[in-house]
């Protein structure tokens, strides 16, 4: 069975992320990863809210004092990144509006590495010997992408 590959992987930038191939059958272990941290959801935002705010404390006054909100946010948009990976179209518009807020707030493009390493950490530590880490560098190259295409929207006039 040939593998097709997946509409939300588009040519965004000159690096090697696009040559990364997004196809349904990354799509499914993607999916079947986020299975296993997602029973820790809040427990995932929490952890990386922590390692974000320890290694970067600065970034501290961007957000509320009280995180809950902030990390029923953060589940709730990863909820609907992964449900909506059949739709990219559906995603780019969710993506591209959290892009520009998130510009609002004073987040920047280099921000997003961080957030990036931090939460496929966080994955790991959570997930455990039940995430591969082959499906932790996949998650790493899909937020990556993720990324991308948040900060593209900030460049749109």
């Amino acid at each position: 069975m040939a593998v097709r590959r997946h509409p939300m992987a588009v040519q965004t930038t000159s690096d090697a992320l696009d040559r990364v191939p997004l196809d349904t059958a990354l799509v499914a272990r993607l999916r079947a990863s986020y299975e296993i941290v997602r029973g820790h959801e809040l427990r995932l935002a929490e952890t990386f809210y922590t390692k974000l705010f320890a290694l970067a404390p600065h970034l501290r006054p961007m957000f509320p004092a009280d995180l809950r909100a902030q990390a029923e946010k953060l589940t709730a948009a990863l909820d609907v990144v992964v449900r909506n990976f059949e739709d990219p179209a559906a995603n780019a518009a969710m993506l591209a509006s959290l892009g520009r807020r998130h510009a609002g707030y004073g987040v920047k493009p280099e921000h997003y590495t961080l957030v990036v390493d931090l939460l496929v950490e966080s994955m790991r530590e959570l997930g455990g010997a039940a995430v591969e880490q082959g499906r932790l560098e996949e998650w790493h190259g899909a937020l990556r992408l993720i990324g991308q295409q948040m900060i593209a929207a900030t460049r749109v006039p």
